[in-house]
């Protein structure tokens, strides 16, 4: 501002000075034939005055004093520019609604996912081709005194109503956050992924058996160290999905997640590389759930026998490797579980302890064929030319190929025998393989259809049919499609 003034100041003074010479000259006058008249020395008594002025704004701002908004509107300098107002009520990224101040926040959030499920194994008369509504969710997430933040999440997908997430997080700093309710635990980055956000339509084989949503409380933080580290430490009922403890013991998980090659400023071939590790340890007296696992196309193919119950420790271990780099991705996960189990008693009464052990792992790739960017595994893709016919938009949207292999298998190496008092033997396999290939359109960054084609490879022949060797089945092959909106 003083800058501004002072050019000003000069300018001023060099007119004067150019006026008084030429007209302090006779010789000028007489050639201009301008007498030197009462309107002229009222001019430069303005003059005079606006300098007079311009002086005392600059003076009065030199020693920070207010100055008089008549000398500022006489000069007409630029007004610096307003803030822009945030939006109070409407779209902002989602339906909002926001205090002035952001202090306070209410975000509305919704997704459907309407899905077909096709078996190509005719053989196959238990599992039958269906459409479903495998999700409908319209849910609330909301800031209360800019650090207690709030989400409600009830699904009334396939039929039952019940509530997903109801949590209530106290947000001073990133880096330690508090949160109780029912919420995802702190231990796989698979099922940490959001619902809306997972490339294929459903999880692998080995996220049924870890924590998914229970209540309890967690102590966690992100973005440590500039962005490179996220951790969390939950305590929790120990039921895998569901709303209340069925027993006195409850569970801890705890995981952490680096990033030790992220660069804050510049991007490098190792930027988006995440290593991590989730545990978690506990009792478990309680009712066995699940008591039945499913390849992601929900063929059954592992099944406890009735009267099977955990009764002892359980512990579980699962380290995880995810690389992002431009439109390719890698997630990764290893999973291992020992569980003691009791079988039903037999006619003796005897119900021998079974250490039951599971290891498993997926490794899944996505690539983004029309040029986006993936930044994270969480995140909605936002094609570069979105696809909208009526408003004259026929980009083709974002295409995404999806390749996924997946394996779990159950046993204890100790004491077979008793293991095998644990499984339903008619209908049960030890181990299965699935694999998946996908395909992703985004229409735009709300829409999405997929197509998965998944072939599943049983380690044992189970019967999926009628009775005789053609009920027998050591493998399926499934087609599953999954139209979707979220905002």
């Amino acid at each position: 501002m003083c800058s501004s003034l002072s050019s000003i100041v000069c300018c001023f003074s060099l007119a004067l000075a150019l006026f008084f010479g030429r007209f302090a000259c006779p010789e000028a006058l007489a050639q201009e034939g301008t007498p030197l008249g009462k309107p002229l020395e009222t001019r430069i008594q303005e003059l005079e005055e606006t300098v007079r002025r311009l002086e005392q704004a600059k003076s009065a701002l030199a020693d920070d004093k207010p100055v008089d908004p008549s000398v500022l509107s006489a000069i007409n300098l630029p007004e610096e520019p307003k803030a822009k107002t945030p939006i109070l009520a409407g779209w902002d990224n989602g339906f909002i609604l926001r205090s002035p101040n952001d202090d306070f926040k209410l975000r509305i959030t919704g997704q459907i996912q309407s899905d077909y499920r096709d078996y190509l194994d005719h053989n196959d008369t238990t599992d039958v081709p269906s459409f479903l509504v495998r999700r409908a969710r319209l849910g609330i997430e909301a800031t209360v005194l800019k650090y207690y933040e709030f989400r409600l999440l009830p699904d009334f997908g396939q039929g039952t109503p019940r509530i997903v997430d109801s949590y209530f997080n106290i947000h001073y700093w990133d880096a330690l956050q508090f949160e109780v309710g029912k919420f995802k635990q702190a231990f796989s980055f698979e099922q940490l992924i959001q619902d809306r956000f997972v490339p294929t339509v459903e999880r692998s084989l080995i996220d049924q058996l870890g924590p998914q949503r229970d209540v309890g409380l967690m102590v966690h933080g992100q973005k440590l160290f500039d962005d490179r580290l996220d951790y969390g430490v939950t305590v929790y009922n120990g039921v895998q999905n569901g709303d209340q403890d069925s027993d006195r013991n409850k569970e801890m998980s705890a995981r952490v997640a680096i990033r030790p090659f992220k660069q804050s400023e510049s991007e490098g071939l190792l930027d988006g590389l995440q290593l991590g590790l989730g545990g978690t340890w506990g009792n478990d007296t309680s009712p066995l759930a699940p008591t039945i696992y499913r390849t992601p196309a929900n063929v059954a193919w592992f099944r406890y026998a009735t009267g099977a119950r955990p009764d002892g420790v359980r512990w579980r271990l699962s380290p995880e490797l995810v690389y992002l780099n431009g439109p390719f991705s890698l997630t990764s996960q290893y999973y291992h579980e020992s569980r003691d189990m009791r079988p039903a008693a037999d006619k003796k009464g005897i119900e021998p302890l079974s250490e039951v052990k599971a290891n498993g792992f997926f490794v899944m790739t996505t690539l983004l064929v029309t040029g986006e960017n993936r930044t994270s595994m969480s995140q909605n893709i936002d094609p570069l030319r979105p696809f909208n016919p009526r408003d004259g938009l026929l980009g083709p949207g974002a295409w995404e190929l999806v390749g996924r292999v997946s394996h779990l298998e159950f046993g204890d190496d100790d004491n077979p025998a008793a293991f095998t008092r644990l499984i339903n033997r008619a209908t049960t396999s030890r181990a299965a393989t699935e694999m998946t290939s996908g395909f992703n359109w985004y229409l735009n960054k709300f829409v999405r259809v997929q197509f998965n084609w998944e072939y599943a490879r049983f380690g044992d022949a189970i019967r999926l049919g009628g009775a005789g060797p053609g009920g027998l089945r050591d493998h399926q092959n499934s087609f599953v499609t999954r139209l979707q909106i979220v905002f």
